[in-house]
């Protein structure tokens, strides 16, 4: 009888917490190739070589993440999102990047979040970047025209209409003493008109600085779907009061040769002028990728890519740099 009871016990304790987190779920990817990569400098003088390496995040970025939501009554909705980032080919600790960390409450398509979260012009960019915001270490530039990807004490909603929505973002700067410095504030919209998904946004970013300087962000592209081509491409800028100005055009086919098989083509020009209007360099990029879906969670991708590179946007790599990868992707 007492082996009864405390076998009943423990089962119960195990349920508990069970029962207690039966909301949340637990998601992420890993992702891992090797890369070739040419003309690197090497340190010395202008010297450059090639460099092989085990890559993480060759296709996408590898992170662990928990979300859940609490059903509040009458379709209202609690939420919560924690996503950390780690590498996988050191093993460097998760949690080492906090990629997203919100809390917020939704109903239908409407929402409203708080916390470090994706700043609108990304979410916008996303819809007509060539390569979907994969195959960043393959694009020179991939990130340029979202006002940095991610805010910090970010105030986002959003709301759903038919075909269409409207987002507004409010980050304050918490500074002691001064209402504007710091601060971002953003607008954005996306509309469907048939097979065409139209997007578009505007960011104001202010520097801490005594006077604040502004950074001034937009972009606007488009994505076509026609049977089993998706044509992507768009415009983005960025520009710094009494500062540079960066633009990016990017354009892009994606094609679904089969269920298991998908190719895209890309293309992207990066300019950066000085205040005077003077150029100071430009980057422009090519790259092809191929992926085999192997299941429902697992594919197999390679990834070619080549820059032309001038001024200051020699950097790391020279010009004519040539990128290969392979590698494996998994998400759960």
């Amino acid at each position: 009888m007492q082996k009864k009871l405390l076998t009943m016990a423990v089962a119960g304790a195990l349920a508990a917490p069970l029962a207690a987190f039966a909301q949340v779920t637990v998601y992420g990817s890993i992702d891992t190739g090797i890369r070739s990569q040419s003309k690197v400098f090497t340190g010395v003088g202008t010297e450059t070589g090639s460099v092989l390496s085990v890559e993480p995040q060759g296709k996408k970025s590898n992170r662990l993440g928990f979300k859940g939501s609490d059903d509040l009554g009458d379709g209202l909705m609690a939420n919560f999102t924690m996503e950390g980032a780690f590498a996988s080919d050191t093993g460097a600790t998760p949690w080492t990047t906090a990629r997203k960390t919100i809390v917020g409450l939704s109903k239908g398509g409407n929402s409203v979040d708080l916390g470090r979260d994706y700043t609108l012009a990304f979410d916008t960019h996303g819809i007509w970047d060539p390569m979907g915001h994969d195959y960043g270490t393959s694009v020179t530039g991939q990130g340029t025209g979202v006002a940095g990807t991610r805010f910090d004490n970010s105030i986002k909603a959003k709301f759903r209409f038919g075909t269409g929505g409207i987002g507004v973002q409010y980050a304050p700067g918490e500074q002691a003493g001064s209402g504007s410095a710091g601060t971002a504030t953003a607008f954005a919209g996306d509309f469907t008109f048939g097979p065409v998904l139209v997007g578009a946004s505007f960011t104001t970013q202010k520097n801490t600085a005594a006077t604040p300087v502004d950074t001034k962000t937009t972009n606007f592209g488009a994505a076509w779907t026609m049977g089993a081509f998706v044509f992507r491409g768009g415009i983005s800028k960025e520009d710094v009061d009494a500062g540079n100005e960066t633009q990016q055009i990017a354009l892009g086919v994606q094609y679904a040769m089969s269920p298991t098989l998908n190719g895209r083509l890309g293309y992207y020009s990066n300019t950066v002028d000085s205040n005077a209007g003077l150029e100071l360099g430009t980057a422009k990029t090519f790259v092809a990728t191929l992926e085999y879906t192997m299941s429902k969670r697992t594919l197999a991708y390679l990834a070619v890519d080549r820059r032309t590179l001038e001024g200051n946007q020699i950097t790391t790599l020279d010009d004519g740099a040539t990128g290969i990868g392979v590698g494996i992707s998994h998400v759960f």
